[in-house]
Formats: C-alpha cells, sequence, structure tokens
C-alpha cells in the first residue's frame, strides 16, 4: 500500500467514526499531518481506528 493509500484509509476512518466531516480547514489540517507521518505510523493509526 502506497504512502498516499494509507493516508487516505486513515483519513476515511477517522471520519467514520465520528461520523460526520468537520470544516475543510480541520480536514486539510488532518491530512497535512497524515501526510508527515511515515507508513508505518499510519499502519498502526490504522489498527488503533479499526
Amino acid at each position: 500500500m502506497t504512502h498516499k493509500e494509507l493516508v487516505d484509509q486513515v483519513s476515511v476512518s477517522f471520519f467514520k467514526q465520528r461520523g460526520k466531516m468537520e470544516s475543510r480547514r480541520s480536514w486539510l489540517a488532518m491530512r497535512n499531518y497524515l501526510e508527515q507521518l511515515d507508513c508505518e505510523q499510519l499502519k498502526a493509526m490504522l489498527r488503533e481506528v479499526a
């Protein structure tokens, strides 16, 4: 799985868990944060969310 795919999956998982999307600004802030993480950190986040 590529880094971009992991970022996409983690962000989708967070929004599914919360049940709604906050503002576009908060979504972009979260995406920027996730893009700074490495693949192992993103995989760990996916395991925690699941």
